[in-house]
């Protein structure tokens, strides 16, 4: 299997998930995913993105994915935010501690990342397998945050580490996890259930926006050319980022970063970086942020 057939909009091909028999060990059961440590080493602002590792990071390649659902385990919930970060290969966090192998670029958020659920509820992400962090299993921080504002901090571990015994899967039910090995890479499927009331989801498994949330409209035209408009609405005046990232999670170039006042409000995008350069055909990611909230809209650019 390819790398980038993996992750092409954030999300596993349909292929690969019909090929992977993980689909087959996904737990029947309806239960909450428990919640775990958050730890010492999360910090705000992960950027953007569903590639976690430089091309360049040591350590074996993984790739995850899954979904986030409310308590029925049935309902998908679209536009969670998926917070994940981690230890590199020698089990060392970068912005806390002084790590002396990985990071080759530099990245002063290393391994770290967050990405927006599609309207399936549905995630995923590349990086690389975490090393082992004191006397503690293999571990991937995830702080999971639903459109109407419930938070679920929580890990995920794998049954293939050897410090992963009996016991601990005893006392972490639910958050340890099977891998598939296909060519030295493995794959992985962690699904999520927050407490989530489903009377506070749509009929078509979309969010119920809160009264203060904002909300980011489609953009038009979609696809373009030239230039491409994009409309939100605010609740509550608020401090308002409008950025604009590929579909890798690289940036590209901030629309506003100000204070903005409540009601309807256009930007517009003309398909330039920052250097004020044109930038290739493809597929764009909108990001919105308004207070502590994020929304995400995927465009495409044909030249």
């Amino acid at each position: 299997m390819k790398r980038r057939r993996f992750i092409k909009t954030g999300l596993i091909t349909t292929t690969a998930v019909s090929l992977s028999p993980l689909s087959l060990l996904k737990s029947k059961n309806c239960n909450l995913t428990s919640s775990d440590i958050l730890g010492p080493y999360w910090t705000e602002n992960h950027p953007n993105r569903t590639i976690l590792a430089n091309p360049g990071e040591p350590g074996t390649r993984i790739y995850i994915s899954g979904s986030v659902k409310a308590n029925d385990c049935e309902i998908p919930l679209a536009n969670a935010i998926v917070d994940v970060w981690h230890a590199n290969d020698n089990g060392c966090y970068t912005m806390f501690m002084e790590c002396n192998s990985g990071n080759p670029t530099e990245d002063p958020y290393n391994l770290r990342g967050q990405m927006v659920t599609d309207e399936n509820g549905e995630y995923a992400f590349e990086t690389i397998w975490p090393g082992h962090y004191s006397v503690r299993p293999r571990h991937f921080h995830y702080k999971v945050t639903t459109p109407a504002g419930l938070e679920l901090v929580t890990q995920c571990y794998f049954y293939d580490d050897p410090q992963v015994d009996d016991a601990w899967i005893e006392n972490h039910e639910g958050l340890v996890i099977p891998l598939e090995n296909n060519n030295d890479e493995l794959f992985g499927v962690f699904d999520i259930v927050v407490d989530q009331e489903v009377g506070q989801v749509g009929l078509k498994g979309e969010p119920t926006l809160m009264a203060q949330e904002p909300t980011l409209h489609s953009a038009y035209p979609n696809p373009f050319n030239n230039n491409i408009l994009i409309s939100f609405s605010l609740s509550i005046t608020s401090h308002v980022s409008v950025s604009i990232y590929d579909i890798k999670g690289k940036w590209i170039t901030n629309l506003s970063d100000k204070q903005m006042s409540l009601g309807a409000h256009t930007l517009s995008w003309n398909g330039k970086e920052a250097t004020g350069q044109d930038v290739p055909s493809g597929a764009y990611l909108i990001v919105l942020k308004a207070g502590k909230h994020t929304r995400s809209k995927k465009i495409s650019l044909l030249k």
